[in-house]
């Protein structure tokens, strides 16, 4: 017995290397075939393990300076978006990165880009690797063809100005309610930036999903709340508290299913608990569908939330006997790949652009200005709906942040037949079942597009002014097809576009109406210091799920009022 296991573990890591070298040899001749230049990586960028533990091994190696520069460069999780521009400086503006385990073509030219999101039939979305999102079943990010034109057709209706007017509203109040946090009961200087940004966005979304009203908390106001409190939470934290969870172990869920988590003898608590809030947001969406059928034969029409949006949607198309309804199970899904897709995208975005703005104080003026011409009101329940719009500056700090910061990287999708791709005066043909990345990251720092600045926060580069001195003629610049596509383009285009833009803008204008930000200088460094060491940390990127700021903690930062 012991000598057949000695045997096995020799023998498994012995195969595993043959099994690399023979893929990698045959994805070799694949990408030599295209005529693309070469990156070659020995690690498959989606092995499990290496997306779990290389990172660490990445910058353990670079703490001991035993990084090469290639290990250092390329084998990190999300060191595309570490490098931006930089490895297509050096490889080309369109490259195939080659793995054991497949092959990756990424693209940084405007032209090629764009040419592949208007042509989704050739480059279709990558299914296989958005799968992580069926929880609970097929949906809107998860789906193609007529299946995914039903979840669209659908779920296109919930995203309305009624409900982006809630939005509106629920963000004012949730930035108020934080800023009165980091002001008053946070610990000074507070180092939960990210963490209290996910916070709000899990608030907002509660009051856009649900029409539920959340307190703002901090993490430890949170916990000690919940260790407290022996009674069963209300609906909203309910919704809360479970769909945190549920973001917080999805992999393990995409792995085992929230029902093996829930119900095995074997998992720890901490993976019950993730199984259980599977579950109880299931129950709580359902309750919801079922209150608001009622509600439609009651005729009552008194709720903006998506869920009763989704619902009278899907309603409406059985209505007029099209093949176009989704199910409960559908509804379910969808609601949570809103929430998924609308929470930490957001909340990354919205944490970047407080430290960015922590590491411009002159930009943090430039936005007061524009705040207090169009928001004169103490009372911000008195700033209409329309006010987001007029916040010109307010947006252009969020797509300068979304230019350096993007966390989703890149656009991933899969060839489904050998198509071809036009790059300046070269054509190539692109095999079947590649991967193609339209590299958001090296797009928005392309050289050619954005000059020499192109790694500089530089917000002012998004306003066309017809006068410096006046707020009012203001206009945000437009770009060529391709040079600037954060929200992706055609009809992949993200649904909740608008959502996040008036959230955004909402929560600027409340944080920096009457304050500013600083960065609190650690022992000996300078406040010049502290504003460049707050722009390294924000431009320091490592991947989990979405591409986020490595270890924010490392920032102290403080809220001052400003005259």
């Amino acid at each position: 017995m012991i000598t057949a296991i000695f045997v096995t573990l020799a023998v498994l890591p012995t195969t595993l290397v043959l099994w690399s070298m023979i893929t990698l040899n045959a994805n070799l001749k694949k990408a030599r075939a295209t005529g693309l230049p070469i990156l070659v990586r020995y690690i498959t960028p989606t092995n499990p393990l290496w997306m779990a533990f290389g990172s660490n091994l990445v910058r353990l190696a670079r703490r001991l300076g035993i990084a090469t520069e290639r290990f250092d460069r390329f084998y990190l999780f999300g060191w595309d978006a570490n490098e931006r521009y930089r490895v297509h400086q050096e490889f080309g503006d369109v490259f195939i990165l080659v793995s054991p385990g497949g092959n990756w073509i990424y693209i940084s030219d405007p032209r090629a880009a764009w040419d592949v999101l208007k042509r989704p039939r050739d480059f279709g979305r990558n299914v296989e690797q958005l799968a992580v999102l069926n929880v609970y079943g097929k949906n809107l990010s998860t789906t193609e063809g007529h299946e995914w034109q039903k979840h669209r057709k659908v779920t296109a209706a919930t995203f309305t100005e009624r409900n982006n007017e809630l939005v509106w509203l629920s963000s004012l109040r949730q930035g108020h309610e934080m800023l009165d946090y980091w002001l008053h009961r946070a610990q000074r200087p507070f180092r939960s930036v990210t963490d209290d940004c996910k916070t709000f966005t899990l608030n907002v979304l509660a009051a856009a999903l649900f029409t539920k009203p959340y307190p703002f908390e901090g993490q430890e106001e949170m916990k000690k709340r919940q260790a407290m409190s022996s009674d069963k939470p209300d609906d909203a934290r309910q919704y809360r508290d479970s769909f945190s969870k549920i973001l917080r172990g999805i992999i393990p869920i995409a792995i085992f299913g929230g029902d093996t988590l829930r119900n095995s003898s074997w998992m720890p608590a901490s993976m019950k608990q993730v199984g259980e809030a599977v579950e109880n947001f299931r129950s709580y969406v359902m309750s919801m569908i079922e209150e608001e059928r009622s509600n439609v034969q009651k005729n009552i029409t008194t709720r903006k939330d998506l869920v009763s949006a989704l619902v009278r949607a899907s309603l409406a198309q059985q209505d007029e006997g099209r093949d176009m309804t989704i199910t409960e199970q559908d509804i379910i899904s969808n609601t949570f790949v809103y929430g998924f897709a609308g929470n930490d995208t957001t909340a990354i975005t919205l944490a970047h652009t407080i430290v960015n703005l922590t590491a411009n104080p002159a930009a943090q003026d430039w936005i007061r200005e524009e705040i207090r011409y169009y928001c004169r009101e103490d009372d911000f329940t008195q700033w209409p709906y329309a006010t987001w719009m007029k916040l010109k500056r307010c947006q252009a700090v969020v797509m300068e942040t979304l230019r350096l910061c993007h966390p989703l990287g890149s656009s991933s999708k899969l060839t489904k037949d050998a198509c071809t791709l036009t790059v300046g005066n070269n054509t190539y043909t692109i095999p079947p079942k590649s991967n193609v990345q339209v590299n958001f990251c090296a797009l928005h720092t392309n050289t050619s597009v954005w000059g020499d600045t192109a790694m500089t926060w530089d917000p002012t580069r998004f306003i066309d002014a017809a006068d410096d001195r006046d707020v009012q003629p203001e206009q945000l610049r437009t770009f060529p097809d391709g040079q600037y596509i954060p929200w992706s383009h055609g009809e992949r285009v993200c649904p909740g576009k608008r959502f996040s833009q008036v959230e955004l803008a909402a929560v600027l204008a409340v944080l920096f109406r009457k304050h500013g930000v600083e960065s609190v200088p650690e022992m000996g460094e300078s406040p010049a210091d502290s504003q460049k060491r707050a722009q390294q940390i924000s431009l320091d990127i490592q991947m989990t799920l979405l591409n986020e700021m490595y270890q924010p903690e490392r920032l102290g930062l403080k809220w001052v009022e400003v005259d």
